[in-house]
């Protein structure tokens, strides 16, 4: 045989064989019967996982494999006949509706459907299992559960064989396999039957550990056949001819796919607890570890802000408390420094007003340094001249550097004709704990302050703002010099009892340049002085600054001119206490003051009259002093006039309130408790003017009646409100007492007032009895009230 006729050979040969497995002989008949029938319907149970059942309208199961290697073999297509139950179906084979019941159990089936049907030979056998708990004896014969309960899947001839074999044994029916097993876990059955192939996935996926296979009836044996209708006999013999073509290596694949791999649902969790009890151990006490971790961090953190919050709310308290008193003791001071005559008797009021002025400095550093270490300080940015903010800092300081015989310069390196945005606050208060402190340091020497900017390469409007601050004084060594910027810390006792100071101004220093993302160096030798420089990172945002020019290197207070005319001041309050109190002081300074109760109203005196100042206060009846100052300031741009400055007089110096004078326009803020050197100082800073000393006692200008009349006046509208519970307007009034009070230095009035302002911000309401204890205190207070009572 020549190469050509072998290959023709070979290929013949193959094309016998089917897709897969041994060869299909079928004879003519055979064919031509596929040719006229190739749907062949079929009638399946559709709960008996994983052998046969229904999955989504189509057959699923082991025999469903058979009967697509079926298909693949004849080209014969499988249709599925639904039905409710048996009984159905054998209707459905005794009209000719159903062709083919493709998992019959050859020795159960029941005679109505035998006499309708002829079967296949068997192509999977298995046996029966009996299933109990774990401590459920072995059961190798039904006998044995005599008057006990077997579950068992109701439906067909197996069934129906068990309950006639074992009429002792009362049998449990059930819808699938897997309810049979639940029937025993649940203590409703002794036993199930099922088998082995079906039963056996469910064991090891849900319900190991708790169900075992007690024994195997051997004598009940499940082999499967088809079922085909004796009315075609030619199908038979194709369908035998069909499953005797599969090879053992199809069969295997096949009984691994539905048998091993079908999904029976999620395991149970007594089963992920039996196998992975150790990892789920591990997990849970890690969550219950991070949980509680979580926990005690989220409480320790609430804490730490109740804590804080408590701290602030404390220290803004007792700056409230202090300030109050400490404006008192200041203002006695000052006017008792006036009147007294001996030279010993003024040297001590002088000792105690350093004391309390020192006292007011330690309570702004504390309050300072306890809102940096919070995070709470936030910068507000605006257009700045530098020099004349150093300027005006030194200015300010002047009197210190004079008493100190120390000279005090600005000395520009390289002249600055720009703004920068910065926050005019903060670098002056940077300048102030510099400048002051070199001060201190430097009795008899000289303080020199140098600013300079250094411009970024480039296009960008950026720069590096250096404000250098040189002094001759004692100077520190490297040990001092480590420990400079913490907070408390002072150098040496020497030091500490020379000058004093509680060694946080640097420390603010510090925290400030770094908010600001800049740096701070440090140059000193013991004896040689010492140099602080300040960078910090600015923005330009303005150019051409005009200012007045002045020597370099001369001292920058201003010579003692007197003014030819009085200053005109306007005060905008409408308390007649505070009123009396700053006309007094005022009048003291040889000012012409007019008082406006009123925002409408000074809007008017304004747009009448020429002022050089005004004061204001920011609860008025009608409108706040920021509207008043917004009002003000573009009524002056409309008409162009000059500016006039605008100050406000206020106990609060908190950030916010600080923000919102600078943001209406006011130029400046005047806290209490001022005295009355500081009120000239900054009606002199605000109008180029040098006010006389005046030698006038305040309480010379206060009527006791009328300020009686007005606390009494304030007390009763606050009884009004609270009887109406109108809450805004007792708040207005408390507010009203507690400043009448602290202007007029009477502490019990001041204290009952605070304690009924705070409890009407507080979220609780207040009880009426002590709503009415409060009024009566106050109403009390207010009629004995006396000049010397403050």
């Amino acid at each position: 045989m020549n190469l050509a006729a072998a290959f023709v050979a070979a290929a013949l040969w193959l094309a016998a064989f089917p897709a897969s497995g041994l060869p299909l002989d079928l004879s003519a008949e055979e064919k031509t019967w596929i040719a006229a029938h190739p749907a062949v319907r079929i009638a399946v149970d559709p709960s008996w996982k994983p052998i046969q059942y229904v999955e989504n309208g189509r057959d699923a199961g082991l025999v469903s494999e058979y009967l697509s290697a079926i298909e693949r073999r004849t080209g014969l297509k499988f249709v599925l006949v639904p039905h409710t139950g048996w009984d159905e179906v054998t209707d459905k084979l005794a009209r000719a509706d159903v062709d083919v019941l493709p998992a019959t159990l050859r020795q159960f089936t029941s005679p109505e459907v035998a006499k309708y049907i002829d079967l296949t030979d068997v192509y999977y056998a298995g046996s029966t299992v009996v299933v109990t708990r774990d401590r459920f004896r072995s059961v190798f014969h039904l006998d044995r559960l005599d008057g006990g309960t077997v579950a068992l899947k109701s439906g067909g001839a197996y069934f129906a064989l068990i309950r006639r074999l074992y009429p002792g044994v009362k049998v449990l029916p059930t819808q699938s396999s897997e309810e049979a097993l639940l029937a025993v876990i649940d203590g409703r059955a002794d036993a199930a039957l099922g088998l082995e192939a079906a039963v056996s996935p469910l064991l090891r996926r849900k319900y190991d550990g708790m169900l075992h296979v007690s024994g195997v009836l051997a004598h009940v044996p499940l082999e499967l056949a088809m079922g085909v209708r004796k009315d075609l006999p030619v199908l038979r013999a194709i369908l035998d001819k069909a499953l005797d073509s599969l090879t053992a290596e199809e069969t295997d694949e096949m009984d691994a796919r539905w048998l091993e791999r079908a999904d029976y649902g999620a395991p149970s969790l007594q089963v992920l607890l039996r196998y992975y009890r150790v990892h789920i151990s591990l997990a849970v006490a890690g969550l219950l570890l991070i949980g509680f971790f979580a926990l005690y961090a989220h409480r320790q953190h609430r804490l730490a802000l109740r804590s804080e919050r408590e701290k602030s709310m404390f220290l803004a308290v007792m700056s409230h408390e202090i300030r109050s008193p400490m404006h008192a003791i200041l203002a006695s001071m000052e006017l008792l420094q006036r009147s007294v005559v001996s030279f010993d008797a003024r040297r001590l009021v002088g000792i105690v007003a350093g004391g309390a002025q020192n006292l007011l400095r330690l309570l702004d550093d504390v309050l300072d340094m306890s809102k940096l270490d919070a995070g709470r300080v936030q910068l507000q940015l605006r257009p700045v001249d530098i020099v004349e903010l150093t300027r005006g800092i030194t200015d300010l300081l002047a009197v210190q550097a004079r008493d100190q015989g120390t000279a005090l310069t600005v000395q520009e390196r390289r002249p600055i004709a720009c703004r920068m945005l910065l926050d005019p606050l903060r670098v002056g208060q940077i300048l102030r704990n510099l400048v002051g402190n070199a001060i201190k340091f430097t009795p008899g020497g000289s303080v020199s302050v140098s600013p300079w900017l250094e411009m970024q390469e480039g296009e960008c409007a950026d720069g590096l703002l250096h404000i250098e601050v040189t002094d001759t004084g004692i100077g520190m060594d490297d040990s001092t010099r480590q420990q400079l910027f913490q907070p408390y810390c002072q150098g040496s006792a020497v030091t500490i009892g020379r000058f004093g100071g509680t060694g946080l101004g640097l420390a603010i220093c510090r925290e400030l340049v770094q908010l600001m993302h800049g740096s701070m160096e440090v140059d000193s030798a013991p004896g040689r002085g010492t140099t602080i420089t300040v960078h910090i990172p600015c923005r330009i945002v303005a150019s051409g600054v005009e200012r007045p020019s002045d020597n370099d290197g001369q001292a920058t207070n201003p010579a003692p001119t007197v003014a030819g005319t009085a200053l005109r001041v306007l005060v905008v309050e409408d308390n007649l206490v505070n009123q009396e109190v700053l006309l007094a002081q005022l009048s003291s300074l040889n000012c012409t003051t007019d008082m406006a109760p009123t925002g409408s109203a000074a809007i008017r005196a304004l747009g009448e009259s020429s002022y050089d100042i005004v004061l204001c206060d920011c609860d008025l009846p009608d409108m706040s002093g920021y509207a008043l100052t917004r009002d003000w300031r573009r009524r002056e741009a409309a008409r162009r006039h000059g500016r006039i400055p605008i100050l406000a007089v206020s106990a609060s110096t908190d950030h916010r309130h600080m923000a919102a004078c600078f943001d209406s326009g006011m130029d400046g803020v005047l806290t209490k408790p001022y005295t009355l050197e500081k009120l000239r100082d900054a009606l002199q800073l605000w109008c180029s003017r040098t006010l006389a000393e005046a030698h006038c006692d305040t309480a010379a200008h206060l009527d006791p009646s009328e300020i009686r009349r007005a606390l009494l006046a304030d007390v009763e509208a606050l009884r009004r409100a609270c009887m109406s519970n109108d809450h805004p307007a007792a708040v207005h009034h408390a507010h009203r007492l507690v400043g009448a009070a602290e202007a007029l230095r009477a502490g019990s009035l001041a204290q009952a007032a605070r304690v009924f302002e705070a409890r009407l911000a507080s979220s609780t309401p207040m009880d009426a009895m002590l709503s009415t204890a409060l009024l009566d205190e106050m109403e009390m207070l207010a009629r004995r009230w006396t000049p010397t009572g403050r």
